[in-house]
C-alpha cells in the first residue's frame, strides 16, 4: 500500500492545496463540493470540500476546508481534515473583478 496514496491525512492536505492553488475567480465560486475517490488501490474514501471568506467578500482572507472519510472502518465518521488560507500577506486579496 502507498502510504502517499491511501493516507486521508495526506489525500485531505493534497486535495486543500490544490483547492487552494485555484485562481481567485475560481475560488470564490467553489463553494461546496462532494465526491467519492477511489485510489490506485482500491480504497474508497468521501472527499467534502468547501471553500469561503472569512468575512465579506474580497475583503479579507479565503479558508479551504477538506475532510476525507474512508468509507468503510472506525475512522468513518472521524476521518481527516485539512485547512488552506488565501488572502495572506504573501497573497494578497486583488481588487474585486468588475461583475457584468
Amino acid at each position: 500500500m502507498n502510504v502517499s496514496e491511501d493516507d486521508p491525512r495526506r489525500l485531505a492536505q493534497a486535495e486543500a492545496k490544490k483547492i487552494a492553488s485555484l485562481s481567485w475567480e475560481q475560488l470564490d465560486a467553489y463553494g461546496k463540493k462532494s465526491e467519492e475517490v477511489v485510489t490506485p488501490a482500491g480504497r474508497r474514501f468521501r472527499v467534502k470540500s468547501i471553500a469561503f471568506w472569512d468575512m465579506e467578500e474580497w475583503s479579507s482572507r479565503m479558508y479551504v476546508i477538506v475532510r476525507v472519510r474512508p468509507g468503510r472502518g472506525w475512522r468513518r465518521f472521524v476521518g481527516e481534515a485539512a485547512v488552506e488560507t488565501r488572502g495572506d500577506d504573501d497573497d494578497p486579496v486583488p481588487e474585486r473583478p468588475l461583475t457584468s
